[in-house]
């Protein structure tokens, strides 16, 4: 009789960890997958042109500082935005330092083009157009990048997948303000 108690405790022991791997594992597995989708749609659909966008707001940058001095107010400015875009974690924190490197680099733009002459004005002004070309693809890109990252946080909001999502880690995040 005592064997038979034992065999049952041990099936229902066996039985809940069954259960949680079950939940936690193949469920953590499936919201991670449904993050990394959607990471993958980020770097297919903004990433690349964000990246794109950050070179051609460096060439200004160096146009700028040599042309108004490493320490000027608007060469530290685009700086410090090139910097914040570097760090950004995930979409948002990207879409924020977005914008800020909008308008960082758009009054160190401003600044150079009235200071330059017409040689360094030709590689400004191709910078300039790559960098507003770019921003434009952003802007036009990202609804399309939002709507799935809301159906991916539509799949992992629900019960139980926002516990599993949140201790798997994997989260869906929008690229917008």
């Amino acid at each position: 009789m005592e064997n038979w108690k034992e065999n049952r405790r041990l099936a229902a022991i066996v039985l809940v960890v069954a259960v949680l791997l079950g939940v936690f594992g193949i469920g953590g597995m499936k919201a991670r997958g449904v993050a990394r989708d959607l990471q993958d749609d980020y770097a297919d659909i903004i990433a690349g042109d964000l990246a794109l966008r950050a070179a051609a707001a460096q060439s200004i940058v160096e146009v700028g500082a040599s042309a108004l001095g490493e320490n000027a107010p608007s060469v530290e400015a685009a700086r410090k935005a090139l910097e914040m875009l570097e760090a950004a974690d995930g979409p948002a924190g990207a879409c924020r330092a977005n914008a800020e490197l909008t308008a960082s680099i758009g009054m160190l733009y401003e600044e150079t083009r009235k200071v330059i002459g017409d040689e360094k004005g030709s590689v400004l002004q191709t910078q300039w157009s790559e960098f507003l070309s770019r921003g434009d693809i952003i802007d036009r890109a990202a609804p399309a990048y939002n709507e799935q990252a809301r159906a991916a946080q539509k799949k992992l909001s629900g019960f139980p997948a926002s516990l599993v999502s949140a201790l798997a880690g994997a989260r869906a995040e929008q690229f917008s303000a």
